[in-house]
């Protein structure tokens, strides 16, 4: 679970998104199916969780609650410790402990989900100097999840260049992002029976699309394949266990 995600689900709640940042947000809530569930959960437990910091001793039994629990559900680092003001304090507090709530509603029959495992690489296909006024809106459409203009741009790459290993893959995550799973899984297949350099990186996203749809016993299958050298391995070990 990513702990941020609570914090802009809030600042969407509270019309604190603004311009690119809210029409992302609102295109993703159409889009991404898992998002959108995470998102009513948080809003339906937002406003009786939240009441429950005006008692000052329910805040404290949180907090330590929080601060228990802290080194396995919040994890961070010196570099990134920083002050945070009170009243960001508690909605990061709100948010934290409604993402605890999240996880044993999602985690609930033992099965991980998708949205736990699909953290993309941005998409960096702008050389320097290149003009290319396709490849920036491509980039900057998937950078920020909005992935239906993203899948668009690629599209048009993707004619544009039809050996371009890189797009192609992104071009697969877009459809797998926007739930489009045979055309997500029949680019992921073409990789993944290459020699690219992509040929593990396509087999794990294979593996995610069976995942998206609950096909739990392909996933394990395809996960099985990707093999102890790839950058991908780790990972993949680890929804193996949680599976």
């Amino acid at each position: 679970m990513e702990e941020l995600r609570y914090i802009e689900f809030d600042n969407y709640l509270n019309n604190e998104l603004v311009g690119e940042e809210l029409t992302s947000f609102e295109k993703r809530l159409q889009s991404d199916a898992d998002f959108k569930q995470e998102f009513e959960i948080y809003k339906s437990l937002n406003s009786s969780l939240s009441s429950k910091f005006e008692n000052e001793k329910d805040e404290q039994a949180l907090r330590q609650t929080l601060n228990d629990l802290g080194s396995k559900y919040i994890k961070t680092t010196k570099k990134e410790t920083k002050v945070i003001p009170l009243f960001n304090y508690k909605k990061l507090l709100v948010a934290a402990s409604i993402a605890l709530l999240i996880g044993f509603f999602v985690f609930k029959n033992g099965n991980p989900v998708y949205s736990d495992f699909s953290n993309h690489n941005n998409l960096d296909i702008v050389a320097r100097g290149d003009s290319n006024n396709t490849k920036s809106k491509a980039e900057k459409a998937f950078n920020s999840k909005n992935y239906i203009e993203a899948l668009k741009q690629l599209t048009t790459l993707s004619n544009e260049h039809p050996n371009d290993v890189e797009i192609q893959l992104y071009k697969g995550i877009s459809l797998l992002e926007l739930n489009k799973y045979s055309e997500a899984d029949a680019i992921f297949e073409k990789i993944s029976t290459g020699s690219s350099a992509f040929t593990t990186k396509a087999t794990w996203y294979k593996a995610l699309n069976y995942l998206k749809q609950k096909k739990f016993e392909d996933c394990k299958r395809v996960l099985k394949t990707i093999p102890e050298a790839a950058e991908e391995y780790e990972m993949a070990q680890k929804l193996l266990g949680e599976l």
